[in-house]
């Protein structure tokens, strides 16, 4: 029996089409669809859309999980299925239930709560099944290095992995697979 593989993503729904940050999510969700993941997100506009867009086009599934409490029911128009849902809360478990690998793009309060809760959760986990957990964007490392001197404690500073783009994230997920 086959089981699904999930990747989420979290990242901000304020990105234009334009953006390097856009581009560059359309082909990580192209790299992850060929990596067989059926991905979720948040399911509106930016950067949940440019995943949702990369893992059609390659033919994967790309789940959006909306929120009534946040935004309309209907989500941007590359995602496979929508799931809606009452609270944030709803929406956090579902995007984190399962989920093997989070990337974690710009965004806002909403997007750093998603990936606080993750690596948390992530923390928790055997070492050996710890999902993977990748922060696109030499921005994080600023962040990350205050938090790991402020913190978080020295031996779990091996949970942020900041790639700088899509090409060193490709590169750090294939090597994360052994």
């Amino acid at each position: 029996m086959k089981t699904t593989k999930f990747a989420a993503l979290f990242g901000g729904s304020g990105n234009n089409r334009k953006s390097i940050e856009y581009q560059e999510t359309i082909r990580i969700g192209s790299f992850l669809a060929k990596q067989g993941y059926t991905v979720k997100n948040g399911g509106y506009e930016g950067l949940m859309e440019a995943v949702s867009n990369g893992v059609t086009k390659q033919g994967g599934k790309a789940i959006g999980i909306t929120c009534l409490q946040v935004g309309p029911e209907n989500g941007n128009s590359f995602l496979s299925e929508t799931i809606i849902t009452e609270t944030l809360y709803d929406r956090l478990k579902l995007l984190l239930e399962n989920t093997e690998v989070f990337v974690v793009q710009r965004g806002g309060i909403g997007t750093l709560s998603e990936a606080f809760l993750a690596l948390d959760i992530i923390r928790k986990e055997d070492r050996i099944n710890q999902p993977r957990i990748f922060f696109v964007g030499e921005f994080w490392n600023d962040i990350i290095s205050v938090l790991q001197s402020k913190l978080i404690p020295t031996h779990e500073h091996y949970l942020f992995k900041v790639v700088k783009g899509y090409a060193e994230f490709k590169e750090c997920f294939s090597e994360s697979l052994g």
